[in-house]
């Protein structure tokens, strides 16, 4: 009898796909089983005691599921300029087409202010099936070049 355990891939965890944004603006993001999404969630939580009714209240720390979160799923980006991340936040423009070099505290920030940045990034990391097209569309490039060579 076939067990969903063996057939998972573990390799998955591995991949990468390309998903644009806005305008120019491309993030690459790693796959993230819903295992390890519920880790990053339950390491964020915190508790504080209500004083007036004596009772603990669960908390996110959002700075720490943001931090481990982009830890995680954040390969990189291109594209980002000023003008697009004006699109996203209320910045100062210095110079709109001057691009935002991807670095983990800058997606971190982006993470944190954006909130339609966030929400999209979550879903995007989520929907499997992008993950395992873009494996396909591999496969079937490899196993053509392969015929063809």
């Amino acid at each position: 009898m076939t067990s969903i355990k063996d057939l998972v891939d573990p390799s998955f965890t591995e991949r990468t796909i390309w998903v644009q944004y806005l305008d120019t603006f491309e993030v690459q993001l790693k796959f993230l089983p819903r295992f390890d999404v519920n880790k990053i969630l339950e390491k964020s939580k915190t508790f504080i005691w209500d004083k007036r009714d004596h009772t603990k209240i669960e908390k996110l720390d959002s700075e720490k599921f943001y931090t481990d979160l982009v830890s995680k799923v954040f390969a990189g980006w291109k594209g980002l300029t000023q003008g697009i991340l004006a699109k996203m936040l209320p910045v100062k423009i210095i110079n709109p087409d001057e691009e935002i070099v991807f670095s983990f505290e800058n997606a971190v920030e982006l993470m944190k202010n954006a909130y339609d940045f966030d929400i999209f990034i979550q879903n995007i990391i989520m929907d499997i099936e992008r993950f395992q097209s873009e494996k396909k569309e591999e496969e079937i490039k490899n196993s053509e070049s392969s015929q063809g060579g």
